[in-house]
């Protein structure tokens, strides 16, 4: 489910128009998040990178939200990064394609934009990804666009940073560190000189982009 997952799929049965099934690795199985979920919603216990062709049948619709999703993590593992990041996306989204699904719903980023040097940034302006999770997200860009044809629609989100509470917290995003940092120490670190700004996101607003792009026919 990871840190997104639950509010993308509290919006998706809020929504009431999907029946929806996750797939996951299972490593925390375990966990009460997965109590809460199970008798909504359908559990593939699956790496990402072993899906096959029989795994996507009966599906209309998919959304891509696995990823090694932070730099520190893919400049150790760039090898799984890209795997995960790139190759199990473009796999997957031609598996879709093949099976008739109609829509990919990808969940990129736009870290691929780089150091912007404070100034405002376009989905046209030139990319300049600088760390192995931000070169992931834009191979998977760019090798999506060309799968995508009038009956296979792939949408790529370029989220800015997540934060927001969730039942998988995250800690090492900005913001919820901040407030964390906060609560436990009655101080906020700040890492830099203060002056970089950083786009930031609520992953409750991400998942009602994900809903947005699922319903969203032209």
């Amino acid at each position: 489910l990871g840190y997104v997952g639950p509010a993308v799929l509290d919006q998706l049965l809020l929504n009431k128009k999907y029946s929806v099934t996750g797939i996951d690795a299972g490593y925390f199985y375990k966990k009460k998040i997965f109590n809460k979920y199970s008798k909504k919603i359908t559990t593939i216990f699956k790496d990402v990178r072993n899906i096959g062709q029989n795994d996507l049948v009966g599906f209309n619709k998919i959304v891509y939200l696995a990823a090694i999703s932070n730099d520190p993590m893919g400049n150790v593992f760039g090898k799984v990064t890209h795997e995960i990041n790139f190759q199990s996306a473009i796999k997957i989204a031609k598996l879709a394609k093949n099976n008739g699904i109609t829509k990919f719903i990808y969940a990129s980023s736009c870290s691929m934009y780089g150091f912007t040097k404070n100034l405002i940034k376009s989905e046209k302006s030139k990319l300049n990804p600088l760390t192995d999770y931000a070169k992931s997200k834009v191979k998977a860009e760019k090798k999506l666009k060309n799968l995508t044809t009038n009956k296979f629609k792939v949408i790529s989100l370029r989220f800015a940073t997540a934060c927001g509470f969730s039942e998988n917290m995250r800690l090492d995003l900005v913001l919820n560190d901040f407030v964390a940092s906060a609560i436990s120490t009655k101080e906020v670190k700040v890492l830099s000189d203060g002056s970089p700004w950083r786009p930031l996101i609520h992953i409750k607003d991400m998942a009602r982009a994900i809903n947005w792009a699922l319903d969203e026919n032209k």
